[in-house]
């Protein structure tokens, strides 16, 4: 049988898949590195650690099937997580990861600068925050010189695993935002005048279905892939997700990609207003036509739960089941998930989360499941700015948050949405595997098998709808 290799780049994990090309998972791997969070507001990975459970993960699939072909290889990355690299594609410095707020000042001082010319050099309408990638990149120009000065290439996560595969490094355009222009996939003139630098320190910046390279011989034979084969340059997490749920092949069509933290939006034709604190993906970076897609990164989901289990000292599937026999009913207490400030819509690093309406009466069963309604009421409020009016015909959800039917309904009910919930929850997997597979020339992405989006249905319960809007009106955050 023939399949691709899928790998995503993650916060806590390097996971992988090989996929057929109809879309069947044949195996599945992870492994696991930890996070650094050395001082306040530091948060940073060794980029080593990435190359090695990449190469653990693809030895395990491939140990674990037989007679399978591989024909090509793809990886999508958390973002934006940068690795400043020299020319021979070393790390100087440990990766800062998308978490990471030590950039407050600069991101300050970023947004003083005319939108406009911000627009110039980045192409689009960056929202900018302590964790966007120019706030990072103008903290290590001003505060680690040694790095800077050193510094050849600027990338994610997917492309430094990729250089250690191919010797070839690459990026994609929507990855590269915040560095290259998406319109051009170079670094701006008066970007680099600003930085007071005259190098250009991102790769060629393409599309993510393109061919970056192939598999050198040390590396196939290290890693037990077949020489030769290629390897795409690969999307964020949060494109690849997008690809698997088929929004992007369909307009108005909403989804929710639930990890350790979340991505909400919708698709629609092009030419619509861009929303203030949402991001807008163009046709020109997509490598589908007639669709762009508006969204927001959030930062609670599956790791608000993981900080409640903590909490009660239980694990996530024991909190879980104190809600799973309560059946569909909404919480009073209203949870607002900003343990860790919030990017989308307020980009703020500094929101702290909150519990109203708690009660002595109030057990732990309540307080898991104001948690898991919180999140929702979260994606709820990106959902409806992405909307502008023109509300979603269907709601596609998927990732590791997307594993509970009972979180499922209670997202159902708090959306008040016709949910579909992909059978494979590894979404940003299953959409660089397409990826892969467009890139051998075997698929084309316009019209994949309909197996590839195989999805089970949760429909709201409509009783709750005036009391949904209530909440939602009470959960938002006015600033």
């Amino acid at each position: 049988m023939e399949a691709v290799l899928a790998l995503d780049i993650g916060t806590s994990s390097c996971k992988g898949a090989l996929y057929s090309v109809e879309g069947r998972s044949l195996a599945v791997a992870s492994e696991s590195y930890p996070l650094d969070r050395r001082a306040p507001g530091f948060v940073e990975q060794d980029p080593a650690g990435y190359v090695a459970a990449a190469r653990n993960v693809c030895r395990t699939l491939l140990a674990g099937v037989r007679s399978v072909r591989i024909q090509a290889a793809g990886i999508s990355t958390q973002t934006p997580t940068l690795i400043f690299c020299d020319a021979e594609g070393k790390a100087l410095a440990p990766a800062i990861i998308w978490q990471d707020s030590r950039a407050a000042a600069e991101a300050a001082e970023l947004e003083a600068v005319d939108s406009s010319i911000r627009r110039q050099w980045f192409g689009m309408n960056l929202p900018i925050g302590a964790a966007a990638t120019p706030s990072k990149v103008l903290w290590m120009r001003r505060h680690r010189p040694e790095v800077w000065n050193t510094t050849r290439w600027i990338v994610q996560p997917k492309d430094y695993v990729a250089f250690q595969l191919t010797g070839e490094m690459a990026t994609d355009r929507w990855c590269a935002k915040g560095l290259a222009s998406i319109a051009t996939g170079r670094f701006d003139g008066g970007y680099l005048q600003y930085l007071d630098t005259p190098v250009d320190r991102s790769p060629l910046a393409g599309m993510p279905d393109a061919i970056t390279g192939r598999v050198v011989a040390r590396a196939a034979s290290d890693w037990g892939l077949p020489p030769g084969i290629p390897v795409i340059t690969g999307w964020s997490d949060a494109m690849a997700g997008m690809l698997a749920t088929g929004a992007l092949h369909e307009p108005l069509t909403g989804f929710v990609l639930s990890g350790t933290s979340e991505i909400i939006g919708l698709s629609r034709v092009p030419g619509g207003a861009e929303v203030k604190g949402l991001f807008t993906v163009p046709t020109a970076v997509l490598p589908l036509e007639n669709v762009e897609v508006e969204y927001g990164p959030v930062s609670g989901g599956g790791g608000t739960l993981e900080w409640l289990a903590r909490l009660a000292t239980k694990s996530v599937a024991e909190v879980l089941a104190l809600v799973q026999e309560r059946g569909e009913t909404l919480s009073s207490i209203i949870f607002r998930p900003y343990l860790d400030g919030e990017r989308a819509p307020y980009w703020n690093h500094r929101l702290a989360a909150s519990l109203e309406g708690l009660r002595s009466e109030h057990t732990l069963a309540d307080l898991v499941q104001a948690v898991l309604q919180g999140v929702a009421l979260q994606e709820r409020l990106v959902l409806e700015r992405s909307e502008q009016g023109a509300p979603a015909s269907v709601v596609v959800l998927a990732g590791g948050g997307s594993r509970d039917a009972a979180w499922n309904r209670i997202r159902a009910n708090v959306l008040q949405r016709r949910l579909l919930v992909l059978n494979d929850p590894e979404a940003s997997l299953r959409g660089v595997a397409l990826l892969a597979w467009a890139g051998t020339g075997a698929l084309r992405l316009a019209n994949p098998a309909l197996s590839w989006f195989a999805a089970e249905e949760f429909l709201p319960n409509t009783d709750f709808a005036f009391e949904t809007r209530l909440l939602t009106n009470r959960f938002l955050l006015v600033q």
